[in-house]
């Protein structure tokens, strides 16, 4: 069985929650996908998504498709899908191309491997370790009372979790993250994300009013290379720490388990390029007592499915995933079945998407 074609397409689909705000800025209401079909010399055809993450160097994608038609489809053409040494060599011999066309790429491969044997990818990935995946919804920055009422929503949805997006106002946030919890009760989980606003003696406020709400984690509190500064929080504090946008490689989940410095990893296929290097920074964390939460922000079904599969076969992956249905109008892929906060395992060989 070898890669006969490679071929790219982009489309488009809107925020179903416009006006989505993180330290970053509003989110753009347009979402840019680029979707990779792979076809063997059988016929088979795997679908795949490159889909840009908002505000980071990797966010083009024009520039996307032309690493993927001009550097991985001369690699890629006449190549055995199973061949692990593939998904290996997307990443060492094309350092230089970003994470998310490879990701677009290596989500193809494994739906073209399962169709090529009959079986989801979840199989190809060792087989079932949970019967479903919990899932978290995520709120943007709002007013203490907005963003009180939402996380009640969602938990009476279903959802598992509720994330809340800090990082701009101290004071505020703290105010918020109190009143999510006196509004959804003690049982509920919940979690925040600061997207680096935080100064070290900021995120310390921060946590020092946290420590009696049980708080899931605070997710990416400082900036991208402050490990010592993510040290000093751990050691300060009761509330887990997870890193973020402070791992995208292999090298960088060594440099942070080096520094003692989260309790969590938030996995993004786009960000590691694809299952394959995702799952292998999932094993070096299981080896260090690391928990691991997917992250997939407003891919369409083909990328959320990819982590749910990965979710499905993974031991530390305890926590409920930001994979929450419904974030984006206009996704064209079908197949997902949520059920009460919950994804089923997907039917159907490969990623189970149509």
């Amino acid at each position: 069985m070898r890669i006969k074609s490679v071929k790219t397409e982009s489309i488009e689909t809107h925020l179903a929650d416009e006006g989505f705000t993180t330290t970053y800025g509003e989110e753009p209401s347009i979402r840019h996908h680029v979707i990779v079909r792979i076809t063997s010399d059988s016929g088979i055809t795997g679908i795949g998504e490159a889909c840009p993450l908002p505000f980071t160097a990797d966010d083009d994608p024009v520039q996307i498709r032309n690493e993927i038609e001009g550097q991985l489809t001369p690699f890629l053409i006449g190549k055995d899908p199973f061949n692990q040494d593939v998904f290996r060599e997307l990443t060492d011999t094309f350092p230089d191309v970003g994470g998310t066309a490879r990701t677009g790429v290596d989500l193809a491969l494994y739906d073209l491997a399962g169709k090529i044997r009959s079986v989801p990818v979840y199989q190809l990935l060792g087989g079932l370790i949970r019967e479903h995946v919990e899932i978290a919804a995520v709120l943007g920055i709002g007013t203490p009372q907005s963003i009180a009422n939402e996380a009640a929503h969602h938990l009476s949805q279903g959802m598992k979790s509720v994330k809340i997006k800090v990082g701009l106002d101290v004071e505020r946030d703290i105010e918020t993250l109190k009143l999510v919890r006196e509004t959804v009760g003690e049982s509920a989980k919940i979690r925040a994300d600061a997207n680096t606003g935080y100064s070290v003696k900021q995120a310390l406020r921060v946590l020092k009013a946290s420590e009696e709400l049980n708080l899931e984690y605070l997710e990416q509190p400082l900036a991208v290379d402050d490990y010592e500064g993510f040290s000093k929080l751990r050691k300060s504090s009761s509330v887990p720490i997870m890193a973020d946008e402070s791992l995208y490689t292999y090298k960088d989940a060594q440099t942070l388990i080096d520094h003692d410095a989260v309790d969590f990893f938030g996995l993004k296929l786009i960000k590691h390029g694809g299952i394959f290097q995702t799952k292998r920074i999932a094993k070096l964390a299981e080896e260090n007592d690391i928990e691991c939460v997917i992250i997939s922000p407003w891919e369409t079904q083909i990328g959320v499915s990819a982590a749910v599969h990965l979710a499905l076969s993974e031991s530390n992956f305890n926590h409920p995933h930001e994979i929450a249905p419904g974030a984006l109008k206009g996704d064209p892929f079908h197949g997902l079945v949520e059920v009460h906060g919950n994804y089923h395992p997907p039917k159907g060989p490969g990623l189970g998407i149509t």
